[in-house]
């Protein structure tokens, strides 16, 4: 589920010959293992029955490859907000295809057999003769918070990779193609909703230009089973992703559910966060940390803190330490204590 090129630079890839260790008892290998969707297996009679909705942290992404990544729209420095922007809402499965017989995950991986999510879908019958099969971003919702929310779908093309990897098998709803599931536009609105209504949670909005420690970052998203955190290899945040079930007599995402260790928690493209030896604490870099626009990148701020930014805030850098808002009245350009206990000149947005 890699997103062209980009992403898959910005997750730590595990060595193999590293002993892990996971932090989360329930899943040992935690953000360790490599997995594999399959072409059009629904068609061959294994329809899936849960979703992933992948979020980007704009900085971390923007940041995680270079002058690759900070050439996009989205990373202009200017119009980087601090909140989650879409990256796609995926069908998969809660069970990996061909894993039913096998109880050890060592066995799953060593099959080489097992499908971890459909992909490249084939049109069902059911899908009107009059709707879209091919890409067509003109079914894409027009609506300004949309267009915000999601910068790489209507400002970098995001949309023609997403579709006919993974939108084309969210039309299937059974094995046989008859009943019908989500056609493109409908695709895109349970898309839209379900991110919106997720938002941004604003603890992580006042971490930004921090950090958390792992434990409390995964517990903002409900705790360690109800999400996956993909990192760089320096710790920061490049994509949050959280689980659904599929819908019993309807096509889309229904309630949120546990995303499960196989196949998605011990995944390193997935929750690269969660490999133990890379990120006990997680780094949420501010719009001026990505290096891109001009500015430098290393983290927690632009280069070697000037002394004069002891005592108050400046862009860019982590502020004095503070409990309450409070503290950071009697600090130069301080607007309010973050999440990460530091005074920050970065205001608040309001939860889109």
């Amino acid at each position: 589920m890699a997103r062209v090129g980009a992403v898959v630079a910005a997750v730590f890839i595990v060595s193999i010959f590293q002993v892990h260790v996971s932090a989360d008892p329930s899943c040992p290998d935690a953000g360790a293992e490599s997995h594999t969707g399959c072409e059009d297996p629904i068609k061959g009679g294994a329809p899936f029955d849960m979703w992933e909705l992948a979020r980007s942290w704009t900085p971390g992404f923007c940041a995680s490859g270079g002058k690759r990544t900070c050439s996009k729209k989205e990373c202009a420095v200017s119009g980087m907000e601090l909140m989650l922007t879409l990256h796609g809402m995926w069908p998969s499965y809660s069970t990996p295809v061909g894993s039913q017989d096998s109880t050890s995950r060592r066995a799953l991986r060593s099959n080489g057999g097992a499908c971890f999510w459909p992909q490249d879908c084939s049109k069902p019958s059911w899908y009107p003769a009059s709707a879209s099969w091919s890409y067509d971003a003109s079914l894409l919702p027009k609506d300004p918070s949309y267009e915000k929310l999601a910068p790489a779908w209507y400002d970098d093309g995001l949309g023609v990779h997403e579709w006919s990897k993974h939108g084309t098998c969210a039309a299937w709803f059974d094995a046989s193609g008859s009943k019908a599931g989500l056609d493109q536009a409908g695709y895109y609105q349970a898309m839209f909703d379900l991110a919106t209504k997720e938002g941004t949670p604003d603890a992580l909005r006042e971490a930004a230009g921090g950090e958390l420690a792992l434990s409390e970052l995964q517990s903002i998203f409900g705790g360690p089973k109800a999400v996956a955190l993909g990192c760089t290899s320096s710790c920061q945040l490049v994509q949050v992703l959280t689980c659904y079930a599929q819908g019993d007599t309807s096509a889309g995402p229904a309630i949120a559910t546990e995303c499960p260790c196989t196949g998605v928690r011990d995944s390193h493209y997935d929750n690269s966060c969660a490999e133990e030896h890379a990120c006990d604490t997680v780094k949420i870099l501010s719009p001026d940390q990505t290096g891109c626009g001009g500015q430098p990148g290393p983290s927690p701020g632009p280069g070697p803190m000037p002394p004069s930014c002891a005592t108050q805030c400046c862009e860019g850098y982590a502020g004095p330490d503070c409990a309450f808002d409070a503290d950071c009245k009697q600090y130069s350009n301080c607007l309010r204590c973050a999440h990460s206990g530091h005074c920050t000149d970065v205001p608040l947005e309001p939860t889109v």
